[in-house]
């Protein structure tokens, strides 16, 4: 727990993480209950645990590690199929369009505003 020579060590939440398998809002919200001990600042923007603190609230839940989590069955990789079997793909060409069902004219665009249309009484941008 403490250091030969009377230092107390602080824990960052990697390490805190690692000690007690709770994530980061599971923690925050015991520590809002109050069954999680508060973190220390040691800098701004920068907090700590105690590890005499994590190593109590370990031992208060009746273990000082967290249960591993029963392994699961591997996934097997897909064997690749044979050369022979795949099919490979070739470019073809593409179809001609249809025409429209209008007629055979094509569609026009929309036609631009050929200069600033103000309204009387708007303010215009055009600078």
């Amino acid at each position: 727990m403490a250091h030969d020579d009377g230092l107390e060590r602080f824990l960052g939440w990697r390490q805190v993480r690692d000690l007690t398998g709770l994530g980061r809002t599971t923690a925050w919200r015991m520590r809002q209950a109050g069954d999680f001990p508060e973190p220390v600042s040691i800098s701004p923007g920068r907090v700590a645990w105690r590890e005499r603190d994590i190593a109590r609230w370990n031992e208060s839940r009746g273990s000082t590690a967290p249960e591993p989590q029963p392994a699961t069955r591997p996934i097997r990789p897909t064997p690749p199929r044979p050369r022979e079997d795949r099919v490979i793909a070739t470019p073809t060409a593409k179809p001609n369009p249809s025409p429209s069902p209008r007629g055979s004219k094509p569609k026009s665009r929309p036609r631009r505003r050929s200069g600033p249309v103000i309204a009387e009484g708007q303010l215009g941008f055009d600078f």
